[in-house]
C-alpha cells in the first residue's frame, strides 16, 4: 500500500469494531490459504436458508406462470453459479496437485569437514563433543559452538559448515559471532581467531552478528568481494549460480571492496545495500528496506516486485527441488508478496497461483510453471 492508503485503511479499521473484526476474519482466511477449516459446518447451517427459498409453496392466481418462469430462471442461474464453483475449485485444487505427495520445507542439517577431512551429520539430532585446533566444540543437531580453550597453538586449522539444499543452520564461532546460513550455502573459518584479523569465506548466504573487537576487524571473502566490520549486524548473499552479490547492512557500518581493488570503498550505514556485479569492477550502493532480504532467517519468503524466476530460485533451494518454466515471459514477471518458509511447497505455491498470473504443476520433485 501506499502511505495515503494506509492512512485510509486505518482510518477504516477505527471506525468500528466490525470493520475491525471483519479485516482480522480476511486476513485469517488468506494466512490459512483462503481455506475455509469449518467448510463443511458453514454449508449445513447455511442450506436450510437456501432449501426454504427454492422450496416455496405453490402459487395460485393469474400471476402462477410468471412466478414458474421466475423460478426456473433462478434455479437455472443458481445451478449455473454452483457449477462455475465446483469447476473453479475442482481447478484450482486438482490440476497442478493431482500427482504429487506432499513436498516438506527444509529443516536444521548441515555437515561439518574438519581440518583433517573428517565429516559429521549434524542433521541427526545428537549430541556432538570435539576438541580441535584450541578450540571445543559442541552440536545439538540444530546448532554448533566455538569455544577457544586457554591453548590455541600456533597451526591455525580451519573448519567448514556445509548447509545442503533444503536446510538451514545457525553457528556460532570463537570469538562468540553469530552466523545464520541459508540452504545451499559454506562457511569455512578456523577453529580459533589468532593474529589480528578474523577472516571467514562464503559461499552462498547468510546473516552475520559480528561481536566487537577494535583490535581485530572481521572479514567475509565471497566471490571476490570482502566485507570488513568492526560489530555489526549484516546479510551477505553470494551463490554461484546468481550474477550479483548482495550486502545489506542492518546494523553499524560496513566497509565492501572488491579483492582485486582494496582501494575503491562503499561504506554501508543502516538499511543500505551493496550490488556486487561479477565480472564487473564496480560496486553500487543503495536503499533498501533490509526485511526482503533478511526475512529468510526469520522464516519469511518475503518479495517486492521479484521476478518469478529469483523467487523461484530462492524456493528451489530451500525444498530442495528443480525448476522448469514453459515460457521466458513467465520467468519475468514480477511478484510482491509475503509467504511463510515453513509451508508445505504446494501450499506455498497455491498463494501465488491466487494471482491468476501463473499455473503450477509438480511432478516428482520437479515444479513445471506455466
Amino acid at each position: 500500500m501506499t502511505e495515503e492508503e494506509e492512512v485510509q485503511l486505518r482510518n477504516w479499521l477505527s471506525e468500528s469494531e466490525e470493520h475491525q473484526e471483519y479485516f482480522d476474519n480476511v486476513a485469517a482466511f488468506y494466512q490459512n490459504g483462503s481455506r475455509f477449516e469449518n467448510a463443511a459446518e458453514i454449508a449445513q447451517e447455511a442450506w436450510p436458508a437456501i432449501s426454504d427459498k427454492i422450496n416455496f409453496s405453490q402459487p395460485k392466481g393469474k400471476n402462477r406462470f410468471i412466478v414458474y418462469a421466475a423460478s426456473l430462471a433462478a434455479s437455472i442461474v443458481l445451478l449455473l453459479a454452483v457449477l462455475a464453483i465446483f469447476k473453479l475449485a475442482i481447478f484450482q485444487r486438482e490440476v497442478p496437485f493431482q500427482a504429487c505427495s506432499s513436498i516438506a520445507p527444509g529443516t536444521e542439517k548441515a555437515i561439518l569437514l574438519m581440518d583433517d577431512g573428517t565429516s559429521y551429520d549434524l542433521s541427526s539430532g545428537e549430541n556432538l563433543s570435539l576438541e580441535e585446533g584450541g578450540a571445543e566444540i559442541s552440536s545439538m543437531g540444530t546448532s554448533l559452538t566455538y569455544k577457544s580453550g586457554e591453548t590455541v597453538g600456533d597451526k591455525v586449522k580451519y573448519n567448514t559448515l556445509v548447509i545442503p539444499r533444503g536446510g538451514q543452520f545457525n553457528l556460532t564461532l570463537a570469538d562468540g559471532t553469530q552466523v545464520w546460513l541459508n540452504a545451499g550455502s559454506t562457511l569455512k573459518y578456523p577453529t580459533a581467531f589468532v593474529g589480528n584479523d578474523r577472516t571467514v569465506e562464503l559461499n552462498g548466504e547468510a546473516f552475520f552478528e559480528v561481536t566487537k573487537d577494535r583490535d581485530k576487524p572481521f572479514r567475509v571473502i565471497s566471490g571476490g568481494q570482502i566485507v570488513q566490520v568492526l560489530g555489526t549486524s549484516f546479510n551477505i548473499s553470494s551463490y554461484e549460480e546468481e550474477s550479483s552479490i548482495y550486502t545489506t547492512l542492518v546494523e553499524g557500518k560496513v566497509n565492501v571492496y572488491l579483492e582485486k581493488e582494496p582501494k575503491k570503498q562503499r561504506v554501508l550505514s543502516p538499511n543500505q545495500q551493496s550490488v556486487v556485479v561479477k565480472g564487473e569492477n564496480t560496486i553500487e550502493q543503495r536503499q533498501v528496506d533490509v526485511s526482503e532480504y533478511i526475512s529468510w532467517k526469520e522464516g519469511w519468503f518475503y518479495f517486492k516486485e521479484k521476478p518469478l524466476e529469483a523467487i523461484m530460485l530462492d524456493m528451489a533451494r530451500w525444498y530442495d527441488v528443480s525448476v522448469q518454466f514453459e515460457s521466458e515471459e513467465a520467468k519475468k514477471r514480477p511478484f510482491t508478496g509475503k509467504i511463510r518458509r515453513y509451508e508445505n511447497l504446494e501450499d506455498a505455491l497455491k498463494l501465488l497461483e491466487k494471482t491468476r498470473e501463473v499455473k503450477f504443476k509438480i511432478e516428482r520433485r520437479t515444479v513445471i510453471i506455466k
